[in-house]
């Protein structure tokens, strides 16, 4: 007889946060494996050990195992005996999967750093949240933790003192360290070559530290010629899951630095004798040496072989002499005149060998794992690292050079573009993809591009018949618009449905991006569409679905901003969400009222935009509770710094991070145990809560009177479910109305909310697994005539790298001399306090 096996979803690396009685897993990452029913605990801390990596005589294993209690709650039952691991496996088949939380701690813990080591690095790699978010039922903010399981990297090892100089921290033994393969660097403990370095009495260093693609000259191996950027490329393909993270000052602290010495100011960096890689190296160092120590060079000479630099404050013995050894095929430091005798030369503004080359080198660990990095978190990092402002346009510059040496140039992604995307179809079959060129002679010139990626096709089957369009400008070298439609799946997240590239907003482009959805990827007939009043955009909706069963809905975002534009009154906007919002006629009659009163021309500026296109109240439930466009949240969460990008990338880039929402998304439906998606069930726990308070006065077998104290009564009719606040026919969830009528007959409310809100059909949603395609996989096209890139570049200036919300009111500001609102000083046309006190001075000194 075959033993039961039990499915067990482990969390490790990361550590356990308590919400109460509530435990959340932070940080780290997740495997899934098979346990026996019937395994004894000793097997099951073996097996975890195996998992997490951890040596049991060094390491202690804390297990905590998810167990739901009365309700949607859980607490912690900490698995650490034969009761509780049978307590465990008792809950198995009644959940969907065991849930076990995993964290190390090091047995002889005596001091905080050791600990900090065993938590600190996934922490570190927390990934900020993509939270898609609807608009109707409110914000759903998930975290995306990394998958990396290092407990150590070269980022976040302590420093080891020198015992020479107590203040400054060697990085280099650190780093020696880890390529030797030894383990964790901890202080106290003895390292390999301590003894041998305490016989020369000699404790710095320097006989076998790294900097910069550099070796030493009494070391011959070749085990130290590794380059910043190698090395980057190492840490890189460990942290790839890091690759989308939003910037933050400690990913930028402990990741971005290019540099392997430890850059406090002592001369020992520089002396005669050493050797570097190659003439690169030695410049990166120097510029290194100078902007910490806030001093400048001049160039003596440069050649292929030769490079002289001296100190460019007179009298200082500053200088370095470097020639090419011939034997070794490195350069070498002939002569050091000795350090610097004269004071700073330059002050925490610019400086000379500050410049964009060494810039992008600074950066490019940070960029070769995130595309979300702007020149203004460039100037901040830099002033916070080297204690240095630099401008705008240098930060801007320096940061194009990095994508350029990592993505490649702008003409070349055009170029390799045909390839790229015959190699996504081929990892992920079903993908459409619609490219057009303009054929001018022999030139093919890009012209649109349009595509959807099989996963997303096959689960927008499960979703709600909505699609929201919107358009975001590009920003990189050559201009555009990128086309992006969404859905909403059912736990209100959006769901990214279809991308192009076109030429600009207009009519055709427009016909032409809704064509391709509705011949490529959904033919529902019962499509709402919701856009802006763009340019062009109701002729192209009804171009395109021309059907009675669709519909055209307008973003109650954009109109709010036109009705701001046209009138410029605050108060007539909130007045216009107000009645939006509204779902009874009788409450969207009342607050209409007042908004005439106000402004009879803005509610005849409103009635005739259509009030069925923007009200729920006179919706008929086309809408389907969805009140904006939400191309916000998608530029913050999926196109947040890929506008920037080369088109190559920015179809990668699209890929990449759908994949990880699919992936992250596809683990959080396993994880939903009731009927419902978690966002729904904590809706219906809200509307239950509001449910018994409701009174229920039957008028007949299928009519129900429904009321509360101090609030208008409803009514209820259980043929068809209809209430007259009109919510369940917006939202398809059940209202507290309907919800207290069905607690009153013992009718399962769960039945009434439409299909697409279940955790199954959620599961069905993303079971599509997609197949991310790496950049490097695409060379130019061997077939046909490369594309070349269109011909209209971008505009000059500096573009907006995040969508404005334009439904947002407008700053407001007030006047620093009567301290009123609406204007600044400088057109204020009152009189200040001292003004009108000299005047009164004056006028009683004369006597007046």
């Amino acid at each position: 007889m075959t033993e039961e096996v039990v499915p067990v979803m482990c969390y490790h690396g990361g550590r356990i946060v308590m919400h109460g009685r509530k435990p959340e897993y932070n940080g780290g990452s997740m495997e899934g494996i098979l346990i026996n029913k019937s395994t004894l605990y000793p097997d099951l801390l073996k097996k975890m050990n195996e998992l997490t990596a951890t040596d049991p005589k060094k390491f202690k294993l804390i297990i905590k195992c998810r167990f739901p209690t009365s309700g949607s709650d859980y607490v912690a039952l900490e698995v650490k005996d034969e009761m509780t691991t049978k307590m465990m496996f008792g809950l198995y088949p009644r959940v969907y999967s065991l849930e076990l939380f995993l964290e190390c701690f090091r047995i002889n813990e005596s001091s905080e750093l050791e600990e900090r080591i065993v938590r600190e690095p996934m922490e570190m790699r927390a990934e900020g949240g993509d939270s898609l978010s609807s608009s109707m039922h409110g914000t759903n903010k998930d975290t995306v933790t990394s998958n990396s399981n290092h407990l150590l990297d070269n980022a976040s090892q302590p420093r080891i003192p020198n015992s020479d100089n107590p203040g400054r921290t060697t990085r280099s033994k650190t780093r020696c360290l880890t390529k030797l393969g030894a383990t964790a660097p901890i202080c106290g403990l003895k390292f390999p070559f301590d003894e041998a370095i305490a016989k020369d009495g000699n404790h710095t260093t320097d006989p076998i530290e790294v900097e910069n693609m550099e070796v030493d000259s009494k070391d011959n191996g070749s085990d130290w010629k590794i380059s910043n950027e190698e090395d980057a490329e190492d840490e890189d393909e460990d942290e790839d899951e890091d690759e989308d993270d939003l910037v933050s000052d400690s990913v930028i602290k402990y990741t971005c630095r290019g540099f392997e010495d430890d850059p406090a100011s002592g001369d020992g960096l520089l002396h005669e004798g050493k050797m570097f890689k190659d003439k690169e190296a030695l410049k990166q160092s120097l510029q290194e040496y100078s902007i910490r120590r806030h001093v400048e060079y001049e160039v003596l000479r440069s050649t292929k072989k030769i490079f002289n630099v001296r100190c460019t404050q007179k009298g200082c013995p500053w200088q370095v002499r470097s020639r090419l050894a011939k034997r070794l095929q490195r350069f070498k430091i002939k002569f050091y005149g000795g350090d610097h005798t004269c004071s700073i030369s330059t002050s925490i503004g610019d400086h000379k060998q500050c410049d964009t080359k060494f810039i992008s080198k600074c950066i490019m660990p940070l960029m070769k794992r995130k595309s979300t990095v702007t020149p203004a978190e460039i100037i901040v990092w830099m002033e916070n690292e080297y204690n240095i402002k630099i401008s705008y346009s240098k930060a801007w510059l320096g940061l194009n050079k990095a994508l350029k040496k990592i993505h490649g140039s702008w003409d070349d992604s055009y170029a390799m573009l045909q390839e790229y995307l015959n190699i996504i179809q081929e990892a992920n079959p079903g993908t459409v993809i619609q490219l057009l060129t303009n054929e001018k002679g022999e030139v093919r010139e890009f012209h649109r591009l349009f595509w959807s990626f099989n996963a997303c096709i096959e689960g927008f089957r499960h979703l709600r018949p909505l699609i929201t369009i919107d358009s975001a400008e590009l920003h990189g070298k050559y201009s555009g618009s990128l086309l992006v439609a969404t859905g909403v799946d059912g736990n209100d997240s959006l769901f990214p449905l279809a991308f192009a590239v076109a030429e600009s907003e207009t009519e055709e482009t427009w016909t032409w991006f809704l064509g391709c959805i509705r011949r490529s990827v959904t033919d529902r007939d019962d499509i709402t569409i919701i856009s802006d009043r763009g340019r062009g955009l109701v002729e192209a909706v009804k171009a395109a679905y021309p059907s009675r069963l669709s519909c055209h809905r307008y973003c109650m975002r954009q109109l709010s901003s036109s009705l701001r534009k046209e009138f410029k009154d605050e108060t007539l906007v909130n007045l216009f969400w107000e009645a939006a919002k509204k779902t009874e006629p009788c409450e969207y009659d009342e607050t209409m009222k007042i908004l005439g009163d106000r402004n009879p021309s803005a509610r005849a500026w409103l009635e005739k935009a259509g009030i069925e296109n923007w009200s729920f109240a006179h919706d008929g439930g086309k809408r389907l509770g969805i009140m904006t466009t939400n191309i916000v949240e998608t530029c913050d969460s999926l196109l947040k710094g890929v506008r920037g990008l080369p088109i190559k990338v920015l179809v990668g880039k699209t890929l990449s991070r759908l994949s990880k929402i699919f992936t992250k998304r596809h683990e959080e439906g396993s994880r939903m145990l009731g009927m419902m998606t978690s966002s729904v069930e904590s809706q219906l726990n809200e509307i239950v809560n509001l449910a018994v308070q409701h009174m229920v006065e039957p008028y007949s077998a299928t009519i129900f009177k429904v009321y509360r104290v101090n609030h208008r009564p409803h009514t209820v009719n259980t043929e068809g479910y209809r209430c007259t606040c009109n919510r369940f026919m917006i939202s398809s969830i059940p209202c507290a109305h309907i919800v207290a009528v069905c607690m009153s007959l013992q009718i399962s409310y769960y039945s009434l909310c439409a299909e697409y809100f279940t955790s199954n059909v959620y599961r069905q949603i993303y079971r599509v697994k997609m197949n991310a395609v790496g950049e490097e996989s695409a060379g130019v096209s061997v077939e046909g005539t490369p594309i070349t890139p269109p011909a209209m570049a971008r505009k000059r200036g500096r573009p907006a790298s995040v969508r404005i919300n334009k439904g947002l009111p407008p700053a407001t500001y007030r006047c620093s001399k009567c301290k009123q609102d609406g204007h600044n000083f400088r057109t204020c046309k009152s009189q200040s306090i001292s003004e009108i006190q000299i005047e009164n001075r004056s006028c009683s000194q004369n006597g007046i």
